[in-house]
């Protein structure tokens, strides 16, 4: 039996399951953090990826494919680069889990966007 990779990360832009994902250890880095890349592919709006260190990520940075550079995505005439996450601006030091979905979301006020639409589930 084959078993799914699974990343928290959703697409930034509608909120979809991601596919093709890839989750890949990179290492210890800095006091012994666990490091992980973790990767997914929107059908609809492209690559995603973003970086875990022992914490849920700070962006989810749209990719040309995981693991290469961040692309543009333009949104209300504004050019993003990065996704800033729910965790970026919460108290970075509390202990969590750092695959918990909710630290994930993107942080669409920091952004200063508005979300785009969404299909109803």
């Amino acid at each position: 039996m084959v078993q799914r990779r699974q990343t928290p990360m959703r697409c930034p832009l509608c909120g979809r399951e991601l596919v093709d994902v890839r989750i890949r250890y990179i290492g210890d880095v800095t006091a012994r953090l666990p490091w992980q890349l973790h990767a997914g592919r929107c059908p609809e709006h492209g690559w995603f990826q973003a970086e875990v260190i022992s914490k849920p990520p700070r962006e989810i940075f749209p990719v040309n494919r995981p693991g290469g550079i961040a692309r543009r995505v333009v949104i209300e005439g504004k050019e993003i680069y990065a996704f800033p996450t729910i965790w970026n601006s919460l108290d970075s030091r509390q202990e969590v889990d750092p695959l918990d979905p909710r630290y994930w979301e993107v942080d669409w006020d920091r952004l200063g966007v508005r979300p785009p639409q969404r299909a109803a589930a």
